[in-house]
């Protein structure tokens, strides 16, 4: 038993509108996170994104009244945590699998779908990190371009919402007389924006041409790079082949 296993698994019952009450993963709450298995030495981004998905799934479908206060108040604690473990360029890294764009994927897509506006900015950097790290030919990867990295940067871009709003602050008297100069700024902000999602949807469309490529009509990667950590590195083949076809699924939803 381990929270990762656990978690994914609520969470994808909760998916499926059968949830159950996610009470077997206090076992592993700490102070500041959420360990792997009791005893644990280091931590997880990847397995505390997973547990805030767990969370934040059940919670929407029943509610942060009673009882369930105490899974909004870990959402939050897992929200910071998580917030604190991205990179300065953007991304993450996680101790389970060789590739950033794994561990990006797991946390961008829980602090967008979970985080709350607090988040908003650690996940615009996210985006930001994979629209600079595409590859020429519009695929990515760490070493090289790979099918299963190409999926969860595609998978990221295309689930993560596509325009978060700012974490706002209270008004002060400098900030309150100063009506011109926030117009322009809201101007330049949606200018940027524009421009990002352009960008965005670029990026997307080169990376499902290349991602069609790197694939068998069935979905099965060409490639099959050993990425995963484990006591030597190895492939999950149909963890790899669900993400590929998840972000092919969601790609071809997406185009215009």
């Amino acid at each position: 038993p381990d929270a990762d296993t656990t978690s994914v698994g609520l969470y994808t019952l909760a998916l499926l509108r059968a949830p159950r009450e996610p009470d077997a993963l206090w076992a592993y709450e700490t102070e500041t996170h959420f360990c792997t298995w009791q005893g644990e030495e280091g931590a997880s981004p990847t397995v505390n994104a997973h547990v805030l998905d767990a969370f934040g799934e059940y919670l929407r479908l029943a509610g942060t009244g009673g009882r369930n206060a105490r899974y909004a108040a870990a959402t939050g604690k897992l929200s910071a945590w998580l917030r604190g473990r991205q990179l300065p360029d953007g991304s993450w890294l996680d101790r389970w699998h060789v590739s950033p764009y794994y561990a990006t994927a797991c946390c961008a897509l829980a602090l967008g779908e979970y985080g709350g506006a607090e988040s908003a900015d650690a996940v615009r950097g996210a985006t930001r990190w994979l629209l600079d790290t595409q590859r020429e030919d519009g695929s990515w990867g760490r070493w090289t371009g790979t099918a299963e990295e190409t999926a969860y940067a595609l998978q990221t871009l295309l689930l993560t919402p596509a325009a978060l709003p700012a974490t706002e602050e209270a008004p002060t008297e400098a900030t309150t007389g100063a009506a011109t100069g926030a117009t322009a700024g809201a101007t330049e902000g949606a200018a940027e924006e524009a421009v990002e999602q352009e960008r965005r949807a670029a990026a997307v469309e080169r990376g499902h041409r290349r991602l069609l490529t790197m694939v068998t009509g069935f979905g099965e990667p060409l490639d099959r790079p050993a990425l995963w950590h484990d006591k030597d590195l190895y492939y999950p083949a149909a963890i790899v082949r669900a993400a590929v076809l998840g972000a092919l699924h969601l790609a071809r939803r997406h185009r215009p």
